[in-house]
């Protein structure tokens, strides 16, 4: 299935198409083409519910399959067959398109343990996986690294932290690092003390100071359940050196990753807080091709400051430490779906900014571990989670 792996990818997959991940690949994708002799194929583009936005994507950049999970106006969906793209409605008909298009490489931007089936489906077939999708090596890393082993698939980091950690260490060998140092801007309620967080509004937490994400992860990354999601994927991809993975505050958001080694030295990869930047490097296999940036100005910047992480405020790290005690275990779905479960409820005002610490902690206190051994494990844990925390709050 896969092609030479040193040829670019050409027939590529945008899995949430219309996330925020998945707009900005596409456009990666629109800027990249007048400089290739090949131009690259949106092949497959799907979608979870919303159809409007997709419905333009397809009129801009038509691929050959198009599929939303759960489309919120089937009826919009439907009359815009006839275009030479199939339209299909169900997660079954995504698994079923990963595996019969003859890809060379699926980007998956799909946001929660939604994309877990995704991701596996992509390496089981042997294909390329750009992954924006931490919760699928939060929830199941063992497995997924168990597929890209068995079919030769890679798994490319495609979040800002882990793709510059990736290119900080390059071809050193993996057996000189000492340390890996990922950043955080510390969110829109850096500097807070908890008890100014109590009556935070969803508006207040959605504001979030450099990058411009989702309501999921903006909310994680108030909290810094996000940081905590991200270190639990930088052990599964580059496993956990001697003096750990540490994450400092950086409220500028220019350093993105800092790797140490063993000799002394250290590298950090810098940049403005662009996430097309990671996509290109992802979607381009590492090739440094001309993009749309700006410019890393660092007088205009000024200082670039570092902080300790405040874990009494923000417990996040704290609270998810149990989940890197015990790597290849269910309790990574547990973190992700009692997370996921409190954040849905913190936007819907039925659960106090705080207390999604609370509902974490007790979930993952609650469960007993057992090792990962299928999907259908992971995936059961998942909906056990969801209706344990849902049933603490309902």
């Amino acid at each position: 299935m896969n092609r030479a792996r040193n040829a670019a990818p050409r027939r590529i997959a945008i899995l949430g198409s219309t996330g925020s991940i998945g707009s900005q690949a596409l456009a990666v994708m629109a800027e990249a083409q007048p400089e290739m002799t090949e131009p690259w194929h949106p092949v497959l583009l799907t979608a979870g519910k919303r159809v409007a936005p997709l419905l333009k994507q397809l009129q801009q950049q038509p691929p050959e399959c198009c599929v939303v999970i759960d489309p919120d106006d089937i009826a919009a969906f439907e009359a815009a067959a006839g275009d030479g793209t199939r339209l299909l409605v169900g997660e079954q008909h995504q698994l079923d398109a990963i595996a019969h298009l003859d890809l060379d490489l699926v980007l998956n931007g799909i946001t929660g343990a939604a994309g877990l089936r995704a991701s596996i489906a992509t390496l089981e077939a042997g294909i390329d996986l750009a992954l924006a999708n931490k919760e699928s090596l939060v929830t199941a890393g063992a497995l997924l690294r168990s597929c890209a082993r068995a079919s030769g698939a890679r798994i490319i980091p495609v979040d800002s932290e882990h793709s510059a950690v990736m290119q900080c260490i390059a071809d050193s060998d993996p057996a000189t690092i000492q340390r890996i140092i990922l950043t955080a801007s510390g969110g829109p309620f850096r500097g807070k003390t908890r008890d100014q967080l109590r009556d935070v509004t969803v508006e207040q937490a959605l504001q979030h100071p450099t990058w411009k994400m989702g309501p999921r992860i903006s909310i994680d990354s108030a909290t810094l359940f996000n940081k905590a999601l991200e270190v639990i994927e930088a052990q599964e991809l580059f496993g956990l050196p001697p003096a750990g993975i540490e994450v400092l505050v950086h409220p500028q958001s220019i350093v993105h990753a800092i790797v140490e080694y063993q000799d002394g030295s250290s590298i950090a990869h810098l940049g403005e807080p662009d996430m097309r930047v990671p996509i290109r490097h992802a979607l381009h296999q590492g090739t440094r091709t001309v993009g749309q940036f700006q410019p890393l100005d660092l007088v205009h910047r000024g200082q670039l400051t570092f902080e300790s992480v405040d874990h009494t405020t923000f417990p996040a790290l704290q609270i998810a430490q149990v989940v890197l005690d015990h790597p290849g275990t269910t309790l990574g779905a547990v973190l992700n779906a009692a997370d996921e479960e409190a954040v849905a409820g913190f936007l819907s005002g039925s659960v106090g900014f705080l207390q999604i610490y609370q509902l974490v902690e007790k979930a993952l206190q609650q469960h007993s571990p057992e090792d990962l051994v299928s999907l259908e494990q992971v995936i059961e844990t998942d909906r056990e989670t969801r209706e344990r925390v849902r049933s603490w709050y309902l």
